[in-house]
């Protein structure tokens, strides 16, 4: 993948994590569309790539609350580096494999970032992973089964084959 298509990805993951997720959350969970991007970023890219666009996303999403500047941009490229690191170990072009990884991922994120946002109230911290960063995880794990199936629809060798563009 070339790095115009994948630097137009990243900042479509900004946007709609801060304008569409607050609409199609389900019980309080919401999909996280950076934290897929970062993962087929792995997946396709490898390397540098998922670690440098979480990290740098990560970092725009921060500007909302400054008080934790950088800390979704740590918990984003620490998820990057992971995933990147997992995936050159697994099968990459079988379902099953990406949405676990896509949800061990998010619940990665999740826990990195919210355990310094909850570091005085780990009891909030407990509450948030059971009822919205598990619920979380399945739901940005299905999301990324729907983007499978529609770059199979597409023919998008890339992603469903796991080799790089």
């Amino acid at each position: 993948m070339r790095p115009a298509p994948y630097v137009t990805l990243c900042a479509a993951a900004v946007i709609l994590d801060a304008t569409l997720t607050p609409h199609i959350e389900i019980l309080g969970a919401r999909p996280d569309f950076a934290v897929l991007v970062v993962v087929y970023g792995a997946l396709l890219l490898g390397g540098r790539a998922p670690i440098i666009s979480g990290f740098t996303m990560g970092l725009i999403a921060d500007s909302e609350l400054p008080e934790y500047l950088g800390l979704n941009a740590l918990a984003l490229a620490i998820t990057g580096y992971l995933a990147s690191r997992i995936l050159d170990h697994l099968v990459k072009a079988n379902i099953f494999v990406q949405c676990t990884v896509i949800a061990g991922a998010t619940l990665l994120r999740d826990v990195i970032y919210y355990v310094v946002y909850y570091r005085n109230h780990l009891e909030l911290f407990g509450r948030f992973l059971v009822h919205q960063g598990l619920l979380g995880a399945v739901y940005t794990a299905v999301l990324g089964a729907l983007i499978y199936a529609l770059a199979r629809a597409l023919n998008w060798k890339g992603v469903t084959s796991g080799s790089h563009w």
